[in-house]
């Protein structure tokens, strides 16, 4: 049976572009390719809307103004009209909420307006149980999880758990930067201009991770294992790629351990492959975590991996198959994890040959898949009237 053409509204309101983001671009390349009408609703000059638009994606900027922006709103609910009308669809369209802000702009515009509400949960902390997530959450028609331990947070708001679907982050394999066979020449020469670059010693093994340096991410459990671990490994060095509030937190601790020699803060970079196929060994040492989808793109890599075991992260990491678990907050764990790793050659080798196998369990088009299934499936629902319109 011929798949209907969907008219498709992914909301984000981010400022940044981040996993989420990537996400999304990822989905929307994806349903493009199956022939439904998709519009990426963002911040003007944002680095959403610049990357969409450089991927020829189609974008409608909103201004965002906080939550519950009526003008934000009435903004979108005029563009959901007119394209609609445009288009000539008799399915009604599917505003897709990425971000929990976004969630509240789709509810104000839809407001008796047929339509399908997705709300996706990327955070494995607790949302607010106040109105705010009600009409956010208990509104919408379905929640899409992107890993178990999110969907249980969500359960336990009280919603029900028909409405709740896990739907894995993924990595677009399109975008990886080397051919079959190719990866040994791409990560000698990526090693060669970072070396360069940074002025870091090409010899030593390489431990990196590449986070946003903000609370949940934990930047300053990497340092501090970091400064475990060069007491048995000097010659380690330390890669850490990211920006965010806590930068200077956390030069000012590596400074205080005094491990600045060994300690590269790298800001934001650009060109995660790069930097990934560079390193011996990725770590991500998050107290939260909605799944971690850099752990995907590590994989992709052919990296050995450490992870703390927070939020969905153990969705992606089976422990001492595809890499090691430790606990959160937990430096001491983080750096034996990382000495194992970088003493025991074949377990190294292992871990990176299975989890360059399970990234193919993360693939692009089967998100699309799902998340289309999810879709059709509340189209059904409001055609079936099983639910009602706000």
């Amino acid at each position: 049976m011929e798949q209907k053409q969907l008219l498709i509204f992914h909301l984000d309101d981010g400022k940044e572009l981040r996993g989420g983001q990537r996400q999304l671009l990822y989905l929307v390349k994806e349903l493009n390719k199956l022939g439904h009408l998709n519009r990426i609703i963002c911040r003007k000059d944002s680095p959403l809307e610049r990357t969409a638009q450089r991927k020829g994606f189609s974008t409608i900027t909103l201004p965002y103004f906080f939550e519950w922006d009526p003008v934000s709103a009435l903004m979108l609910r005029n563009k959901i009209k007119t394209m609609a009308a445009a288009s000539g669809h008799c399915e009604p369209p599917v505003l897709h909420a990425h971000t929990s802000h976004a969630a509240a702009v789709s509810y104000l515009a839809s407001i008796n307006m047929p339509c399908v509400r997705i709300a996706h949960r990327r955070v494995d902390f607790i949302p607010s149980r106040g109105l705010s997530s009600k009409f956010k959450y208990e509104k919408a028609h379905h929640i899409i999880a992107i890993s178990r331990p999110v969907k249980d947070i969500m359960l336990s708001l009280g919603l029900s758990e028909s409405k709740i679907a896990v739907v894995n982050s993924t990595v677009d394999l399109d975008e990886t930067p080397w051919d079959n066979g190719g990866f040994e020449k791409y990560r000698e020469a990526a090693r060669r201009v970072i070396a360069q670059k940074f002025g870091i010693a090409s010899e030593s093994p390489w431990i990196g991770s590449v986070i946003a340096l903000v609370p949940h991410k934990d930047p300053e459990n990497f340092a501090k294992a970091a400064a475990l671990m060069v007491e048995k490994h000097p010659e380690a060095r330390f890669l850490l790629a990211g920006s965010g509030e806590l930068a200077e937190k956390v030069r000012r601790l590596v400074k205080i351990l005094n491990i600045e020699d060994r300690f590269h803060l790298l800001g934001y970079y650009d060109n995660p492959y790069e930097l990934l196929s560079a390193l011996d060994i990725f770590v991500l040492p998050s107290s939260e975590e909605g799944m971690g989808s850099v752990l995907i793109e590590a994989m992709n890599s052919r990296l050995p991996i450490v992870a703390t075991r927070a939020g969905g992260i153990t969705d992606v990491i089976e422990d001492r198959a595809n890499g090691l678990i430790v606990d959160i907050k937990d430096p001491a764990g983080l750096a034996a994890a990382q000495i194992e790793l970088l003493e025991d050659s074949p377990l190294r080798h292992r871990i990176a040959e299975e989890g360059h196998r399970r990234r193919l369990d993360f693939s692009s088009p089967k998100m699309a898949e799902l998340t289309v299934k999810i879709y059709e499936q509340e189209l059904e629902n409001i055609k079936h009237h099983r639910h009602t319109v706000a």
